[in-house]
């Protein structure tokens, strides 16, 4: 999230379009998805202590290069594909599956609660970013991450690892258990495809809104660091939403939570669409509590529903070709605000493809249902 406040100095750096510098960030996000059948295998064979401590050091490497990077070309390449491969080892797909194992009991809650270091980390760290970029440069900047990289994740992974034996369901003896999932019946499945529905528009719409929010703000004539810590508080929001959105799901459904959640981001992006109206700041600030207490649902949500479903020890790899949706979804959703900007000059339709998405994913959920031979077992 924290590329937001790189996005104008880099359009100054390097003289692109919106939609061109925003493709940096979109091969980030991209790599996150396709990348996410090679994390699940590599999560279900290597473990995550090793996993995520590679992955801090790919990111922090390619954060160093891209640090010196001469030309827009080579910080796609740099920062986009090799830091991206990086950053989705470290990401929510990883995480959430750890936790979804350790706590068959409590899904959406131990989802929930792991997440909040999303939440806070972005609280802290974007603020912290635009200072470091106001005051030293980008450039600079990136050589701060790296650091944070090499300095916390590695060291404090080394205590992580996944449980040894995945539990039966409460009160299954595994007599008369329906086959274990595997990959391929995973993949031939309705609910596969209707879970990969929802994170494909999640992805669309949730990284548009966040990519382009600190451009947005600051064309309705709001401060740099007024807007940036807006998107910071954002994410701060979200650590009661994220608890929020836990909970509520353990007790009333996956897919009831999520359309309460999606309808909060909706009308926080009509608070956006406000702002362009009245330019109050109030506007922002509804913004920053209605679209903050949705932040994260996605993830908590999907994570919690595909485990309902699919768990087991072949969970990691089936999460991970699940993911593949999240990828394209959030390099269209970074790309597709910039060029409506570019093709209009407002971003007011940007908002209205993000609330069509939004709407798309609370349909598909909907959709996600056991198979009937596995009944309550599968949530």
């Amino acid at each position: 999230m924290a590329f937001a406040v790189l996005y104008l100095p880099l359009i100054a750096e390097f003289g692109g379009s919106r939609a061109e510098v925003a493709t940096v960030h979109s091969a980030v996000l991209l790599l996150g998805g396709f990348g996410g059948p090679l994390i699940g295998w590599a999560l279900d064979r290597l473990g995550p202590r090793r996993l995520f401590q590679w992955g801090a050091l790919l990111a922090a490497g390619a954060f160093l290069a891209a640090s010196r990077v001469t030309s827009l070309g080579a910080l796609v390449v740099v920062y986009g594909i090799v830091g991206g491969l990086g950053l989705a080892a470290l990401g929510s797909q990883a995480n959430m599956v750890v936790a979804a194992l350790w706590y068959p009991g409590a899904r959406g809650r131990a989802i929930a609660v792991a997440d909040l270091g999303t939440g806070f980390g972005a609280f802290c760290f974007i603020p912290l970013a635009q200072a470091l970029v106001s005051g030293v440069g980008w450039r600079a900047t990136l050589l701060a991450w790296a650091l944070l990289l090499v300095a916390i994740v590695v060291p404090l992974n080394a205590f992580q690892r996944l449980p040894a034996v995945a539990p039966l369901p409460a009160g299954g003896d595994g007599a008369h258990e329906p086959p274990a999932w595997t990959l391929g019946r995973a993949v031939g499945s309705a609910p596969f495809w209707w879970l990969a529905l929802m994170r494909f528009s999640a992805a669309c719409a949730f990284p548009l809104i966040n990519t382009h929010m600190v451009a947005y703000a600051v064309g309705q004539g709001i401060a740099p660091a007024a807007a940036a810590t807006a998107l910071g508080s954002v994410s701060l929001v979200s650590l009661a939403g994220r608890l929020a959105t836990g909970w509520l799901s353990d007790r009333i459904g996956r897919a009831p939570t999520l359309t309460i959640a999606y309808t909060s981001a909706a009308l926080g992006i009509g608070c956006l669409a406000l702002l362009a109206a009245t330019g109050s700041p109030a506007a922002l600030v509804l913004y920053v509590l209605f679209y903050g207490l949705a932040q994260g649902s996605s993830g908590i949500i999907a994570s919690a529903r595909a485990a309902d479903v699919f768990a087991g020890s072949s969970f990691g790899a089936i999460y991970g070709w699940l993911t593949l949706a999240i990828g394209p979804g959030e390099a269209l959703g970074a790309w597709v605000g910039g060029r409506i900007f570019d093709a209009t000059g407002s971003y007011l339709p940007a908002l209205a493809f993000a609330l069509g998405a939004l709407g798309a994913g609370v349909v598909a959920i909907w959709r996600v249902r056991p198979d009937p031979q596995r009944g309550a077992s599968a949530g």
